[in-house]
C-alpha cells in the first residue's frame, strides 16, 4: 500500500512538470527536458559500468546537451556554434579514448555516443514540436496522453490476464494480452481526439488521422519499452534508476517516449505540408 501510494505521487508529480513544460514557458521546457536529458545520460553510464567498463562521464554529458539544445534550438542562428560544438565533442570522445588504455575501448566510444542519439535527440523533437515554428504543443499533449494511456492499459491487461509472453527473451512480464487490449482501448481512446475542441487546430481533419497517429505511437512504444529492456537486461538491472520512486529512472519513464516521438513527429509533418 505504501509503494502504491508512493507511485501514485510520484506519478501525478511527474505528470504535471511534464504537462506544465509543455504549455507553461519554452525555456521552463528547456532546463526541464535538459535535466532529463543528462539525467538518461548519467543513467546509462551508471549501467554501464556494471558491466566491468569504465566509460567517460563528462564528455557524454556535455554532448548530450549540445545535441538536445541542437535539436530544440533548430531555428536559432546560434546552431552553427551548436554543431561545431557538437563536433568538437564527438571527436574528444575517440581522442581522449586512446590515452585512457582500458580494455574495452570501442564499448566505451559506443556507450558515449548512444545517449545523445537515444536520449537527445527525442527529447529534442518533443521541445521543436511544442516550441518550434511548428507550435504544435496540443500534439505534444496528444502524443503523452497516448503514450500513458498505453502503458497503464497494458500494465494492467497484462497483470490481470496476461498469459502469453510478447518477447519473453527480453521482457517476461509484458504479454500479447496486454499489448492487444491496450491497442484496442487505446486506439478507441484515440477517436475522443476528433470531438474535443482543444485539439481542433491540431492539423488533423479526420477519425482515421488520429487512429494512425495513436497507432504509430502505440508500436513505437512498445519497441522503446522493449529496446530499453534489452539494454537493462545485458547490464543486469531491473530499473535505470532511483530519481523516481516507485518507476525507476528517466530511462525507464521515457523509453516509450524515444521511440514514439520522432515517429509521430514526422507523421504529424507529412499530414500537416504534404497531405
Amino acid at each position: 500500500m505504501k509503494n502504491l501510494i508512493i507511485r501514485t505521487i510520484t506519478g501525478l508529480f511527474f505528470i504535471t512538470l511534464v504537462i506544465s513544460s509543455i504549455f507553461v514557458s519554452k525555456y521552463l521546457f528547456y532546463f526541464v527536458f535538459l535535466g532529463f536529458s543528462l539525467l538518461g545520460t548519467y543513467e546509462f553510464w551508471k549501467m554501464s559500468r556494471l558491466n566491468e567498463q569504465k566509460p567517460q562521464l563528462i564528455l557524454p554529458l556535455l554532448l548530450t546537451s549540445i545535441v538536445f539544445s541542437s535539436v530544440f534550438f533548430i531555428e536559432s542562428s546560434a546552431l552553427i556554434i551548436l554543431i561545431a560544438a557538437g563536433v568538437v565533442m564527438a571527436l574528444l570522445i575517440p581522442s581522449v579514448e586512446m590515452y585512457r588504455k582500458h580494455k574495452s575501448p570501442m564499448e566505451h566510444i559506443m556507450g558515449a555516443y548512444l545517449p545523445s542519439l537515444w536520449v537527445a535527440v527525442p527529447l529534442g523533437i518533443v521541445g521543436l514540436w511544442a516550441y518550434g515554428t511548428f507550435t504544435g504543443n496540443t500534439m505534444v499533449l496528444a502524443l503523452f496522453i497516448v503514450i500513458w494511456l498505453f502503458d497503464t492499459l497494458a500494465y494492467c491487461a497484462g497483470s490481470l490476464f496476461g498469459k502469453h509472453r510478447l518477447f519473453e527473451r527480453i521482457s517476461p512480464k509484458k504479454s500479447w494480452e496486454g499489448f492487444i487490449v491496450a491497442f484496442i482501448g487505446t486506439a478507441a481512446t484515440s477517436v475522443a481526439f476528433a470531438y474535443i475542441p482543444f485539439f481542433e487546430h491540431t492539423g488533423f481533419n479526420s477519425i482515421g488521422q488520429w487512429l494512425l497517429f495513436a497507432s504509430l505511437i502505440m508500436i513505437a512504444s512498445t519497441y522503446g519499452d522493449l529496446v530499453e529492456s534489452f539494454v537493462k537486461r545485458n547490464y543486469g538491472v531491473k530499473d535505470s534508476g532511483k530519481i523516481l520512486p516507485g518507476h525507476g529512472g528517466v530511462l525507464d519513464r521515457f523509453d516509450s517516449l524515444f521511440f514514439a516521438a520522432p515517429i509521430a513527429f514526422f507523421y504529424w509533418i507529412i499530414v500537416m505540408y504534404l497531405i
